[in-house]
């Protein structure tokens, strides 16, 4: 063979051999992107289901710190009652009925 056909050959296998990697290297690129993308999308659907509990979270707060569910929660399972002031008794005393007061309980302590 000519020296000319040996140089030849070696550019050409060099060559093959370039473009097998070139190939092989855009394919596995190409795989590596398809697989990201892949898990963009389950990541964005996991995203878009997080948001929705939360909204759901957040209405469901909403409605258990709702004063009238508080208020009717108080009243038929704690048995408290709705202060009314127009319900509101008074008791005044004075100073002296208060002294009195004190006075006498201390007595009967002793």
């Amino acid at each position: 063979m000519k020296q000319s056909y040996k140089s030849l050959i070696a550019v050409i296998v060099s060559l093959l051999v370039l473009s097998t990697l070139l190939i092989l290297t855009s394919q596995g690129l190409r795989l590596k992107y398809e697989e990201l993308q892949r898990e963009f999308a389950q990541l964005e659907n996991q995203m878009k289901t997080e948001k929705n509990i939360s909204v759901r979270l957040k209405a469901n707060y909403q409605m258990l710190t709702a004063e009238d569910l508080i208020k009717s929660f108080a009243d038929s399972e704690l048995g408290l009652v709705d202060y009314n002031i127009e319900n509101e008794q008074v008791i005044n005393l004075s100073k002296e009925q208060i002294y009195e007061v004190s006075e006498a309980v201390e007595s009967m302590n002793e």
